[in-house]
């Protein structure tokens, strides 16, 4: 008499049960989340929380709303600036619309700066002006909303002078970074 072999459908069996299982964990309530082994729910409140964000401020948690501040896409995060022009590019990617430029200025001279969409001499986002030795930290955007996704550049001129300091650029999805 032939063995019989429980092997295949014991795997397909758990192979099915386990696929059960993992809708209800991906589609659970943020706010409540049922566990199996106990039945119980598990509930967290994200409150309201301040988090250490380098040298651009700080993110926040509001209920449960997590804002989520971001490195730019390539990284500008305290890099050194020279000469008399600089050109930086970052992405704005989906959902991350704001930007915060930080620029500090430890040259004689003050930096002008530019941000461009599309390219370098594209649609003007901002400007502004930082003088020798103050330091600039603001959401570029603020008042004016949230960018859309694309490839952006922050162009600096020091016109005759060379400029010396740090550039820094990061993207949230709200404005409380």
């Amino acid at each position: 008499m032939k063995k019989k072999h429980f092997i295949a459908p014991a795997l397909a069996l758990g192979l099915i049960g386990g696929a059960i299982a993992v809708p209800s964990a991906i589609f659970a309530d943020s706010d409540a989340v049922t566990d199996s082994a106990t039945s119980s729910a598990v509930t967290q409140d994200a409150g309201t929380t301040a988090v250490p964000n380098d040298h651009v401020g700080t993110a926040t948690t509001t209920g449960d709303h997590v804002i989520t501040p971001n490195a730019t896409t390539p990284r500008i995060e305290n890099r050194p600036i020279s000469g008399t022009t600089y050109l930086a590019d970052f992405d704005i990617k989906a959902n991350y619309g704001y930007v915060r430029l930080y620029l500090k200025n430890t040259g004689k001279k003050p930096i002008s700066y530019t941000i461009n969409q599309g390219s370098p001499g594209g649609r003007q986002k901002a400007s502004g002006s930082v003088g020798a030795g103050e330091t600039y930290s603001e959401i570029v955007n603020e008042s004016s909303g949230p960018w859309s996704v694309g490839t952006f550049y922050v162009n600096l001129t020091s016109g005759s002078a060379p400029m010396e300091g740090q550039l820094g650029v990061r993207i949230s999805t709200d404005t409380n970074f």
